[in-house]
This record gives structure tokens, C-alpha cells and sequence, in this order.
């Protein structure tokens, strides 16, 4: 199998390609970014650029590449800051890295990262595989054009497309990014660090949050699904376990131990706070449970997945 992965830079893209690196039913890697990507091993090839520029996007996929995993996105919160941007990254890029896997005319397995920024507004607790999508975020908008897009491409048989509607990923390891939903890995990242940290949000602000493991197994299901799995709605959420803030920062306490850790102060800010309480507080689905993607069974087992990729 040879395998393209965008955004590879990133959290989950540089995840994403040190487990491809180390399966046997992978050939080669081409691992892409528009920052800087760290050494990587033999079979792993590395291109920088940017997506949103045609020239370079409809230079990635070719008559190789098997599977496209697509990744590479602006985030929420950076989305909601800057408009243009979002749009750019997140809508352009997209539709170009279609457009390269459509000329390249052998329908590869195509694998995009939505999200549950997707559903907004008056929500079920939990939602489901019947909520209907109404995104309230430039982020969720512009993941959800990219799902119609990804539906219509598959359609016509230019691409056998996956998208997959991600909870809250945790934990994110160094420094935080411009997700809005940050903190919920600053509660176990910063005290098991030995950092003091102030939370944005009230302890008991809920999220629906899935481990990174679970995350890359989910990826990599997608890619090897039987063709034919899915009807004409390629996208299916992902069940993310409901979490409280105050149960994040217990689950960090008793992972670490006796050792010294930061101290954590919740001084909620207004603008968060109002976006947090917007988005799913969980999920539940049986489409995913059906077609064997698997969530986490606690809050305890995301940190120690946290701590056995930090090692």
C-alpha cells in the first residue's frame, strides 16, 4: 500500500505516519506539510508546500498512491479568527487535493478528518447518527461543505471517500494550538508536567473527547473498510466519551502518582466558555459500533494512552 497523508506535521499526522511507517502492508509514505517535518524513516518521503496552491496539489496524488489520509486543516479557533484563512486552508485545500485525486482517475481511498464542529446550536445530549448538522463555527461550516464535496466525489467515482466526524482529540502533547477545545488536554498535559495552568472553562464543562490510539485505529479502519461499506453518506461520527473538566484534572491526578504536579485554577472566559457550550458534550454511534470503530472506555484510559505515546 502506498499512502499520502496531509497535515503530517501535526498532531495526528505525525502519529498517523510513524504507525504507517511501522506496518508491513505499507510500502511508502509521502508525508506532506507546509511546516518543517521532523526526520522520519527510509520508506517515509517528505514534501513541503501548500495545499491551496493547485499546482502543488495536483502534484501529490499519481497512479501510486492507494490511500489518501487527509488531515492537514486550520483549527477552530484559529478558523473563527481569521475568515479568510479558514476558507483557505480548510476549503480550498481540500477541494484542490480532491481535484489531484480525481485527475489521477484510479479512485484511491480518500480519508478526510471532520468533526463534530459539524453540529451546533439547541443539541441532543448525546448526539447521534440522527442529529442533523448545523455547524455555528467558520470550522464546522467548512468541514461540512468539505464532507458534501467528499460525498459528491465518490458519487461520480473519482474518489472513495471516508469522512470521519472526530470529538475533542486528547491529549495534545507541547505547546497548545488554536483549538478551542485546548484545554481539555492542558488539564492533564500541564500538571503532569509540573506546570501551573489556568483554565478557560468551569469544572464542570463537558466534553466528548476520544484518545489519539483510538483516533489513528479509527483512521486506518476507514482506510481498509470494504468497498461498498458505506451508502451515499460517507461521513460517520465517532463516539466520544462525556467528560467534565474537573474529571480530566482528577484522571491527570491519579496518573501522576505521588510525584509534584502543577496546580490548576478554572477562571472561565466569557468567549470560550459560550463557544464550549455550542458544541457536543458526547456522542453516541451505532453506525460507527456497526462498522467497528471502537471509542475509549474512560477518561482514565485517554491519559494513559496520552502517556504511553509520550514514551
Amino acid at each position: 500500500m502506498r499512502v499520502l497523508v496531509t497535515g503530517a506535521a501535526g498532531f495526528i499526522g505525525s502519529a498517523l505516519v510513524r504507525r504507517l511507517s511501522q506496518r508491513d502492508d505499507v510500502e511508502s509514505v509521502l508525508a506532506v506539510d507546509q511546516l518543517k517535518l521532523e526526520a522520519s524513516p527510509p520508506q517515509v518521503a517528505v514534501r513541503e508546500g501548500n495545499l491551496a496552491d493547485p499546482q502543488f496539489a495536483r502534484s501529490l496524488v499519481d497512479n501510486d498512491v492507494e490511500v489518501v489520509f487527509h488531515l492537514a486543516s486550520l483549527v477552530s479557533g484559529g478558523a473563527e479568527q481569521n475568515f479568510e484563512l479558514g476558507n483557505k486552508v480548510n476549503l480550498d485545500a481540500s477541494r484542490e487535493l480532491l481535484e489531484s485525486s480525481r485527475i489521477a482517475g484510479h479512485c484511491p481511498r480518500f480519508v478526510f478528518a471532520s468533526s463534530i464542529a459539524v453540529y451546533g446550536g439547541a443539541l441532543p445530549d448525546p448526539v447521534t447518527d440522527d442529529t442533523p448538522a448545523s455547524p455555528r463555527l467558520s470550522y464546522g461550516a467548512q468541514k461540512l461543505v468539505c464532507e458534501i464535496l467528499i460525498n459528491d466525489y465518490t458519487r461520480r467515482g473519482f474518489v472513495d471517500g471516508y469522512s470521519l466526524r472526530l470529538p475533542t482529540v486528547m491529549v495534545r502533547p507541547g505547546a497548545a494550538n488554536s483549538a478551542v477545545s485546548g484545554w481539555t488536554s492542558a488539564l492533564v498535559r500541564e500538571p503532569l508536567a509540573g506546570r501551573d495552568h489556568v483554565c478557560p472553562v468551569r469544572p464542570d464543562t463537558r466534553m466528548a473527547c476520544l484518545s489519539l490510539g483510538r483516533v489513528l485505529d479509527a483512521l486506518l479502519h476507514a482506510a481498509a473498510l470494504p468497498k461498498g461499506s458505506l451508502g451515499h453518506d460517507r461521513a460517520v461520527l465517532l463516539t466520544g466519551i462525556p467528560v467534565q473538566a474537573r474529571h480530566i484534572l482528577e484522571a491527570a491526578h491519579r496518573a501522576g502518582g505521588k510525584r509534584p504536579l502543577g496546580q490548576v485554577r478554572f477562571a472561565p472566559d466569557a468567549a470560550i466558555q459560550a463557544i464550549i457550550d455550542s458544541v457536543p458534550r458526547a456522542t453516541q454511534s451505532q453506525r460507527a459500533a456497526t462498522l467497528g470503530f471502537q471509542h475509549d472506555a474512560s477518561i482514565d484510559a485517554i491519559v494513559a494512552d496520552y502517556l504511553a505515546h509520550l514514551h
